[in-house]
């Protein structure tokens, strides 16, 4: 069953839009809101599974307030859909922990990616939650390892029928030689666990390390122990219990991965793989600072494919989106590793030149764009010819901030549409 959202957006016209979509995507929308507190009520009364929150709302209340507040009361997850990509906001926005970022305008694609990445990570976050719950009393039962020894820990008095299962050895090798179970530590892991088998502990303390069995699978423990003592405080046995916590451990490492799919996601365009606009600007804020300091010259460049289109109508989506991908993969190979490539949207690329002498430096990496782009290109069997029309800005001539730079080189691109396309043009007044 798809899960049902809850959306909140103040433009009418675009919550309507979001709603279409997200119903022609099956999901269920339960309610559409534009008011924060509005929101936080819909959320607490429906219990939607994700909460697809604009950040400037209706009121005085902001979508990041209604965000934390829905977070606090309700565990929600929250994937914030915003036009804003400013540091202030990114910041705040940060503190309420959001499941997502998506920039407007998004493709369908990228708003169900977003979408199953929250629910999906919710879900490990819950599932992981629900893990520690269960060793908790796991604890309690006879699943997990129980044993009871002298303090120094050379005669064991007891140990549970668990040990064989986790250790995948015999109680009675145990009880023989009480330090035998270190044969079957992890080697990385031995010396820690065998120097608090020659300090015995005198208050609980616990350690986690792994386990080899003795077929060759890798089990994780938490080994939690402490001094039993005497009216007068003197230790005189040392109890301990070892919980297995390999799924806590695999959940954990999941969480992990996810959240590293998360900001891949934030970052970069999920079809090429090359920076989004996002970090294009963030790119390009860092080399305007660095050539403000070292007064340093650098090119963005705003490139817009002629012919895609027809590719798309002629060809279809599915070629559309192969022949962008190696568009994506020809721009990245031109540049230095100190420059970047980037999708805009659509059929849409920008590159950042840091630290070029002059404008020389840009027109042969524009004509090198231009040669890559117009390259024969055969898409699953279909011949595919596309060009690409480039605007260029230049810093510190045509701009010092990011916005002026791209707006210009943007302009510059349309200049150059208007002329005929195929080539490129410097930013003029």
């Amino acid at each position: 069953m798809k899960a049902t959202l809850l959306v909140v957006e103040d433009e009418a016209f675009i919550a309507l839009e979001i709603k279409t979509r997200l119903q022609s995507m099956g999901y269920g929308v339960c309610g559409v809101v534009s008011r924060g507190v509005e929101a936080i009520q819909q959320a607490e009364a429906i219990r939607p599974d994700l909460v697809l929150m604009d950040i400037r709302l209706k009121g005085e209340m902001s979508g990041i307030e209604a965000a934390a507040v829905i977070r606090e009361r309700t565990r929600i997850p929250v994937v914030y859909l915003s036009s804003h990509a400013d540091e202030e906001t990114l910041e705040q926005a940060k503190w309420t922990a959001p499941y997502g970022y998506l920039l407007k305008p998004f493709q369908e694609k990228d708003l169900r990616i977003g979408i199953e990445m929250a629910l999906h990570k919710h879900a490990m976050e819950r599932q992981l939650l629900e893990s520690e719950e269960k060793f908790r009393l796991v604890t309690e039962s006879i699943d997990d390892v129980f044993w009871l020894s002298s303090p120094d820990f050379r005669e064991l008095l007891y140990v549970s029928p668990a040990y064989e299962k986790i250790w995948g050895r015999r109680r009675e090798d145990l009880h023989r030689d009480p330090l035998s179970f270190l044969e079957s530590v992890h080697p990385h892991d031995r010396e820690a666990v065998r120097s608090l088998m020659e300090h015995p502990p005198q208050e609980s303390l616990q350690l986690e390390y792994r386990i080899v069995k003795p077929d060759g699978s890798i089990s994780w423990v938490r080994d939690r122990r402490f001094p039993v003592l005497t009216a007068h405080g003197n230790p005189y046995r040392l109890a301990g219990v070892a919980t297995d916590i390999t799924a806590q451990k695999n959940a954990e490492q999941q969480l992990l991965v996810l959240n590293q799919k998360l900001q891949q996601q934030a970052t970069h365009d999920m079809l090429t793989g090359l920076p989004n606009r996002r970090l294009l600007i963030d790119r390009l804020e860092q080399a305007l600072a660095q050539g403000k300091r070292n007064s340093g010259h650098l090119a963005m460049l705003f490139i817009d494919l002629d012919g895609f289109k027809e590719i798309n109508d002629r060809l279809g989506h599915t070629v559309g989106d192969e022949v962008l991908a190696i568009i994506g993969r020809r721009l990245k190979n031109l540049l230095r590793s100190a420059d970047t490539a980037a999708r805009l949207g659509g059929d849409e690329f920008g590159l950042v030149l840091s630290k070029i002498i002059g404008r020389q430096d840009a027109e042969l990496v524009a004509i090198k764009v231009l040669d890559a782009i117009s390259a024969p290109l055969v898409v699953r069997g279909e011949s595919c010819h596309i060009g690409a029309s480039i605007g260029i800005s230049l810093y510190p001539e045509h701009g010092t901030s990011a916005d002026e730079l791209i707006s210009r080189a943007d302009a510059a691109m349309y200049t150059v549409k208007h002329c005929g396309k195929g080539s490129f043009a410097f930013f003029r007044e």
